[in-house]
């Protein structure tokens, strides 16, 4: 297999063009479909809400605060499917709250983008939380989804590969852990083929 980057950027979001030669389509699409779906990363699944009297009702901030990404080196979490991270939110009107307003338990993990909108309040309007970010992958919900991918093929076993990062992680480690997730299926395939033919 041989990879080349073709070229990157980090507008609107940090990306990737590489060529992958010498691979059968099916390697191509399931590193694709694992950059999808399955590489683990931080949302925010659990919130406490200790005040709103805001016009959006609990349930649809709850929404709003699951969608934003967060960013964290993947060691913190890797392998630890029980992990878990908190933020704390305390703001009032009148003011637009936005995802910077959230502030980290952990300094090393953040949202990904600091001007997010979540809400407007009014005067005397006010909104108090505490929201816990766990390890998931978008196999159960998209807001676990750590980028997207797609691909073009030129000629047999040549790809044009392109991968996007949400911002969550570096796309270059985006790939890394796909190639990871990718290469323990594999070993596992093997295994299980071995022990059938035993």
């Amino acid at each position: 297999m041989k990879l080349e980057i073709k070229k990157t950027g980090n507008k609107p979001v940090e990306w990737a063009k590489f060529s992958l030669s010498d691979v059968p389509v099916s390697f191509v699409n399931a590193l694709r479909r694992i950059i999808v779906s399955e590489v683990p990363i931080l949302s925010i699944e659990d919130v406490e809400i200790l005040q709103n009297n805001s016009v959006l009702y609990d349930e649809m901030l709850a929404l709003r605060l699951g969608l934003i990404p967060i960013k964290a080196n993947p060691s913190l979490y890797e392998n630890k499917r029980s992990f878990k991270t908190g933020f704390v939110l305390k703001v009032e009107g009148p003011k637009w709250i936005y995802s910077k307003d959230l502030s980290s338990m952990d300094p090393e993990i953040q949202p990904a983008f600091p001007d997010i909108p979540i809400a407007y309040l009014d005067e005397g309007q006010k909104i108090e939380l505490e929201a816990w970010a766990t390890v998931g992958t978008a196999q159960t919900h998209a807001k676990w989804q750590a980028g997207i991918a797609g691909y073009e093929q030129k000629s047999e076993n040549n790809f044009e590969f392109y991968v996007e990062s949400l911002g969550n992680m570096p796309v270059n480690e985006l790939v890394k852990q796909a190639a990871s997730i990718l290469k323990v299926k594999g070993e596992e395939f093997g295994k299980w083929i071995k022990a059938k033919k035993s």
